[in-house]
C-alpha cells in the first residue's frame, strides 16, 4: 500500500472519528463550513477558467445544501423550517445557473449569504455547550 492510500484511509478513519463524536450542532457548523469552502473553491477556479476543475466543489456543495434542506422538520420547525427551506432552493438554483453561466460572482453571492447562518449555528452551539457545564 503506497504512502497516499495510508494517509487517505487515516484522514478518512479521523474525518468519521469527529462526525461521531460531534454534537448535532456541531455538525450542523461543519456542514456549513463545508459548504462554504467548497463554493469559494469553485468561484476561485470559475474565475481561473478552469471550469472542469470546478465542478466537484460545486456539486459537493450543492450535496451538502441537499443535506441541510433533507433534514428540515417543515411540520414542528414551522416558519423558520419554511424560510431555510426557500432559501435552500434559491441557492442551489443559484448555484447551478453561476455554474452552468461560468460565473463565480453567483457562488460567492451564496457563500456569503451562508456566512451568518453558519456563525449563528456556531453561537447557538456554544451558548448550548457552555449552558452544559
Amino acid at each position: 500500500m503506497t504512502q497516499a492510500v495510508v494517509a487517505q484511509q487515516a484522514r478518512m478513519a479521523y474525518q468519521a472519528n469527529q462526525v461521531q463524536m460531534d454534537d448535532p450542532m456541531g455538525l450542523v457548523v461543519r456542514l456549513y463550513d463545508g459548504m462554504i469552502g467548497f463554493l469559494r473553491q469553485g468561484a476561485d477556479l470559475l474565475g481561473e477558467g478552469r471550469y472542469a476543475e470546478a465542478s466537484e466543489p460545486i456539486r459537493r456543495a450543492v450535496d451538502i445544501i441537499g443535506e441541510l434542506q433533507a433534514v428540515l422538520d417543515l411540520e414542528r420547525g414551522g416558519e423558520i423550517a419554511s424560510n431555510l427551506d426557500r432559501l435552500y432552493t434559491y441557492c442551489r438554483r443559484r448555484i447551478m445557473e453561476s455554474h452552468l453561466h461560468r460565473e463565480p460572482s453567483g457562488l460567492r453571492e451564496i457563500a456569503d449569504l451562508m456566512a451568518p447562518l453558519r456563525d449563528a449555528w456556531a453561537e447557538a452551539r456554544q451558548k448550548q455547550l457552555a449552558g452544559q457545564e
